[in-house]
């Protein structure tokens, strides 16, 4: 049963329930915005601390991607290096065989013109130590003699660790008996 009894106007009342509502609701609106400005400052300095850790690994990062391009240039540097080195590699060995055919040249010569190449083949042997070269020779001379001088020239010319006659042999040229060398020469 009821202890008291409310004479106020129903608008009255109405207007009562109504700030009382708003009241209540005014509060959990408040609540929920200071709830959602606790949750943003808390992301944001959150952000700022990863921003600042960013920058501070940037900074440190720095000195090594300045050493990642120097090294990417060091190695185009070694790569053109090692370019230029294997043609001067081969230009030095152009230059060495042109010197060996010049050599020849001039030991065929102090035989008179009665020694002929017909054959010359080369082989680099890579040992233990140091690259040996031989080379070896095949020809048609017209006497043991002529074949003695090339053979002898070639040893004088001191271009070669040893000059080696390996084989000779008997061999008609038209209707003139003639000889068949072989020999190599090490270098």
């Amino acid at each position: 049963m009821k202890s008291h009894l409310n004479l106020l106007p129903m608008g009255y009342r109405r207007g009562q329930l109504i700030q009382r509502r708003l009241k209540q609701w005014s509060v959990l609106w408040f609540l929920a915005a200071a709830a959602t400005v606790l949750l943003g400052w808390t992301q944001w300095s959150q952000y700022q601390a990863g921003a600042a850790k960013l920058t501070a690994l940037r900074i440190r990062y720095e000195p090594v991607a300045a050493m990642k391009t120097d090294v990417i240039a060091l190695q185009e540097k070694i790569d053109a290096l090692q370019r230029r080195e294997s043609l001067a590699l081969s230009l030095a060995d152009e230059r060495s065989m042109l010197g060996l055919v010049g050599l020849l040249s001039e030991a065929r010569r102090a035989c008179d013109g009665r020694v002929s190449i017909a054959h010359l083949s080369m082989q680099r042997n890579e040992g233990d130590h140091a690259a040996t070269s031989v080379m070896t020779l095949s020809g048609v001379a017209m006497d043991d003699l002529a074949v003695a001088r090339f053979t002898n020239a070639l040893r004088e010319a001191n271009a070669f660790v040893a000059v080696d006659l390996r084989s000779t042999g008997s061999t008609k040229v038209g209707e003139i008996e003639a000889r068949t060398y072989t020999m190599e020469c090490t270098f």
